[in-house]
């Protein structure tokens, strides 16, 4: 009896009031009907629905906790980025204006004079025996001796002034005879005083010596560059309006200029040293000009006068193309193939100068073919101002490459708003000395053709190797050394 359940009053009381009813209908005599059953599996279900969805509830919590926690970690990494690119946009600016604000220091002029002047020493020795004669004829008389000595002396000055040149034998004769300088400069400033001949030879050594050549070359080549700027600008005014022309409906170059451009870029590309494997290449570039020439893809003529620096060139006898105008599409492919060339000894050259060399054949071949010319003449002035806006060294230009001004003058090239490194610099100035040399230096001693730009008719390189020492920079040194 002590395991038999209590008595049915004294459990009632035991339970709270909810519950009391359904424990005595549970334990009444009808709990096992089916009535009941449904109203246990009915409860059992309620139950497992609450516990699932509270279950449910906190994990939905428990993941917009975590998304709020990963929001709030990107946020703080995007203030964290935006603060280090502040800085940094804050350093390149302040290094920007530091660059800037160096200035170059110009050489020292003052020593070059002074190890003259034991030079006239002996001059004033013989100047002054014939002084007293010098005193007495100021006028024709003392003019006709002069003229004998300087007739040496003359061919020495006048081609200095003429082109530029041969402002760089100036610089090579005058300490080769200057004795002979020593008494052609009096003669000129006579008319100040016979006791100033000694001073004379000084003071124009100091003078126009540093500042004449550099002023002559520039006033002699100024013509020749302003051209070259010309012809580039030429050049992209044809590129926009071919452009242009192309996308109208209709044009029978809608859809040629694009592909003529992928194959030309794409063959330079494969341009390699190895014998034979060029042929395929070149043939597809040369079929390309070809059709453009011959009408195949029909477009606008254009002057071609505005694509060369002799626009006065007269028509040449025996020459395929004399008159004025020529194939717009022409032009504009030869300008591609000349951006793709020097796209290549930019990417090629600068790392491997011997891999210029098959581009420089490919060039020549080109533009020395009689059917691509002009007036019997090639058309590599299209190439030539292309040269001079990546590589201004070539043309004489200079500057000091630790400053902005002096960067542009150089040639430096913008990787976005800064400039690219020193080390790519180098190595584009290297691809482009030894790309001038695999087109200038080419030997067609054995050839039928003809060299389209060949260096000992171009003062280019002269001017270039004649920068003194003072101006010269390490972009001339790398430009040498591709050379």
């Amino acid at each position: 009896m002590t395991r038999s359940s209590p008595p049915a009053s004294r459990r009632s009381l035991m339970l709270s009031s909810p519950d009391r009813r359904f424990l005595s209908s549970f334990l009444g005599e009808d709990r096992n009907t089916e009535c009941s059953h449904r109203d246990a599996l009915e409860a059992a279900q309620a139950e497992h629905d609450r516990v699932r969805e509270a279950a449910i509830r906190a994990y939905q919590l428990h993941e917009l906790e975590l998304e709020r926690k990963r929001i709030a970690e990107a946020e703080l990494q995007e203030k964290q980025r935006l603060q280090v690119e502040a800085q940094i946009v804050a350093e390149e600016l302040r290094l920007r204006e530091l660059k800037a604000k160096t200035i170059p220091k110009p050489p020292p002029e003052p020593p070059s004079p002074k190890v003259e002047p034991p030079a006239p020493k002996p001059a004033p020795a013989k100047v002054q025996a014939p002084a007293p004669a010098a005193s007495k004829p100021p006028t024709a008389p003392t003019l006709a001796p002069p003229t004998a000595s300087t007739a040496n002396a003359t061919p020495n000055v006048a081609p200095s002034t003429s082109i530029f040149p041969p402002a760089t034998s100036k610089q090579n004769t005058a300490p080769a005879n200057p004795f002979q300088n020593a008494l052609s400069k009096p003669a000129q400033p006579n008319n100040v005083a016979p006791s100033q001949p000694t001073n004379g030879t000084l003071t124009p050594a100091k003078q126009p010596a540093p500042v004449q050549p550099v002023s002559n070359g520039q006033a002699a080549n100024q013509g020749l560059i302003n051209r070259y700027a010309e012809i580039h600008q030429q050049l992209k005014k044809l590129r926009k309006n071919l452009v242009a022309e192309s996308k109208v409906p209709g044009s029978p170059m809608k859809g040629k200029l694009g592909a003529y451009r992928r194959e030309i870029r794409v063959s330079i590309g494969q341009l390699t040293g190895t014998k034979g494997a060029n042929a395929q290449p070149t043939s597809k570039i040369m079929a390309a000009l070809r059709d453009a020439l011959e009408g195949k893809v029909p477009s606008p003529p254009i002057d071609v006068r505005h694509y060369v620096v002799d626009d006065q060139r007269e028509p040449a006898e025996g020459a395929l193309h004399n008159d004025f105008t020529m194939p717009s599409l022409f032009v504009y492919l030869l300008n591609i193939c000349a951006k793709s060339i020097i796209s290549q000894f930019i990417n090629e050259g600068g790392a491997n100068p011997k891999s210029a060399d098959p581009i420089g054949v490919f060039t020549a071949q080109v533009f020395s073919t009689k059917e691509f010319m002009w007036r019997g003449h090639p058309l590599i002035d299209i190439l030539m101002s292309k040269f001079r806006v990546v590589c201004p060294v070539l043309f004489g230009s200079r500057g000091n490459d630790k400053t902005e001004r002096g960067r542009i003058a150089l040639g430096w090239k913008k990787d976005g708003p800064s400039w690219i490194t020193e080390q790519s610099h180098n190595d584009r100035m290297t691809g482009l000395g030894a790309g001038f040399a695999a087109v200038s230096l080419r030997d067609f001693s054995k050839s039928a053709r003809t060299n389209p730009y060949p260096l000992q008719t171009t003062g280019w390189p002269s001017q270039a190797s004649s920068t003194p020492l003072s101006g010269r920079s390490p972009t001339h040194n790398m430009l040498y050394l591709g050379l």
